[in-house]
């Protein structure tokens, strides 16, 4: 699923970021403009191919980790490449490596933990598992029968349930 309503102009041609990057929030973020040097290497590598100079970067958040997200963007913020770092301070300073003089374009997305979880309901809307109302992104699997969308940790639950009653009726 795309995340990238509420996307603004805002330098020339470049999108600021949504709140939630890849149903992480966003902690940082930081144009790669022509002007800064690229080092030609990132030592990401997706696909084993390795990630070239990116125009756009956004250190993230999954709820509940202990690691940020470091991740190297299109133009429209699509994550082409992505590494963890135990904290913002490390992300970035991997990225001085790559990008000589870039710590000075970072920007705070001051998006609070309230509004990117208000983000993702919004995203998401209606697309819960029917048992515990769990979003996509808050679980592993989610199974669906016509209209129904379970959960894998309601069907496992469901399951055991079912394993319980036939052995009480034994």
């Amino acid at each position: 699923m795309k995340l990238r309503t509420r996307q603004r102009k805002a330098e020339g041609s470049m999108l600021k970021p949504a709140p939630v990057i890849d149903c992480a929030r966003l902690l940082h973020y930081a144009f790669v403009e022509k002007s800064i040097v690229y080092s030609g290497r990132t030592l990401l590598f997706v696909d084993g191919k390795e990630v070239g100079r990116v125009p756009c970067l956004a250190i993230c958040e999954y709820e509940g980790s202990k690691e940020v997200l470091l991740f190297h963007c299109k133009r429209d913020w699509r994550v082409i490449g992505c590494s963890a770092h135990q904290s913002v301070f490390a992300a970035k300073k991997r990225v001085e490596g790559v990008y000589p003089g870039l710590s000075s374009h970072w920007r705070e997305a001051q998006v609070t933990k309230r509004r990117a979880e208000r983000f993702l309901n919004e995203h998401f809307g209606n697309v819960r598992c029917i048992g515990c109302e769990k979003r996509p992104d808050q679980i592993e699997q989610l199974f669906t029968k016509g209209r129904a969308l379970v959960c894998d940790s309601c069907v496992q639950e469901l399951h055991k349930m079912m394993q319980d009653n036939a052995s009480r009726r034994r």
